[in-house]
């Protein structure tokens, strides 16, 4: 039984199913958090050596060193260790499908996502040789929008689809995508 089926409405059936083959690449924001998270073991190593270096002198202060410690001690092992491997996890458990009128996205084992692929909409292969692939077939469009101080702004949110994939698995789904094109 596949992992999508639970997921599938009662009368869809799988013209292709695909998971990310590619599960130790991090989205870019938490590599940014894992960025930061080693920043925070910097800034934890500054305040060991400055505290031991002056604890002869620091008589009351020893309380907000050890506060200072424990806080980007904290935020080092969340953002460079948790975070990353919770991200890992949760492409582990991502599932990809394509039904007969729809293309299915299942996120981290949970929330699935269903996306009709119009009939005039691009469906687009990225990536190159054994690295990972995408293939993108939902490309918002362009909005503008009032942000809270009254400024008008351009919001271009990125493609959707299917990524991480092997080079094998994106022409698969690709050529899956291709034949649904336009029946949601």
């Amino acid at each position: 039984m596949s992992d999508l089926a639970p997921h599938l409405k009662q009368n869809e059936t799988l013209l292709w199913e695909g998971k990310p083959a590619f599960t130790l690449a991090l989205p870019g924001s938490y590599v940014i958090l894992r960025i930061a998270g080693w920043v925070m073991f910097a800034c934890f190593l500054l305040f060991l050596l400055l505290g031991l270096a002056n604890l002869d002198e620091m008589e009351g202060a020893v309380g907000i060193w050890i506060t200072f410690l424990v806080i980007s001690g904290g935020l080092w092992i969340v953002f460079a260790l948790i975070a990353p491997a919770h991200a890992r996890a949760a492409n582990r458990r991502t599932r990809y499908g394509v039904t007969r009128s729809r293309a299915i996205i299942l996120f981290g084992g949970r929330q699935a996502m269903r996306f009709i692929v119009p009939k005039t909409g691009k469906i687009e292969r990225r990536g190159s040789g054994e690295g990972p692939w995408a293939v993108y077939f939902h490309f918002p469009a362009v909005r503008r929008v009032r942000d809270a101080d009254g400024r008008t702004r351009t919001v271009r949110p990125g493609p959707m689809g299917f990524t991480g994939l092997s080079a094998q698995d994106a022409a698969l789904a690709e050529t899956a995508l291709a034949a649904i094109r336009g029946k949601g």
